[in-house]
């Protein structure tokens, strides 16, 4: 995945666009991360089908926009029953993270690629991030000149 860096790569105005609230953007990261999985996968020797990427980076964004375990609402430990309180006892769905256990999510022969995806996102994300602060403090401090 090339470009957060720079404003103007699709990546980057994707990431940016997720992150202010605009779901539409969804459609076009998982272009650009199938894209890249599809590159990864041809490296790393792999015959992969462009919507088997599709499939890899969808389930690889959706986890990361919405990972929570449903079971416990993301606390890692099970309700006690009859009562609005956490009880001592993880959650088995999650194993106590409170999160969904990402690799249970892919089969074996996906993972790898599904976790470098993950990385990549993470670490672009971060990149996304900085970025759109950098742009908020110019703004900010352009406001305060005038």
């Amino acid at each position: 995945i090339d470009g957060v860096e720079r404003p103007g790569s699709p990546l980057g105005i994707a990431l940016m666009r997720l992150f202010a609230g605009d779901n539409t953007a969804a459609r076009s990261l998982v272009h650009i991360m199938a894209v890249s999985v599809k590159g990864k996968a041809k490296r790393d020797g792999m015959a992969l089908k462009f919507v088997q990427c599709e499939d890899v980076s969808r389930a690889v964004l959706a986890w990361h926009r919405d990972g929570v375990c449903k079971r416990c609402g993301g606390h890692g430990y099970t309700l006690i029953e009859g009562a609005p309180m956490l009880s001592e006892h993880s959650c088995r769905a999650c194993k106590g993270t409170g999160r969904v256990l990402f690799d249970e999510q892919f089969p074996l022969d996906l993972l790898l690629l599904a976790r470098w995806l993950l990385a990549e996102v993470e670490r672009r994300r971060v990149r996304a991030l900085l970025c759109l602060a950098r742009h908020a403090l110019r703004a900010r401090c352009l406001c305060l000149r005038t």
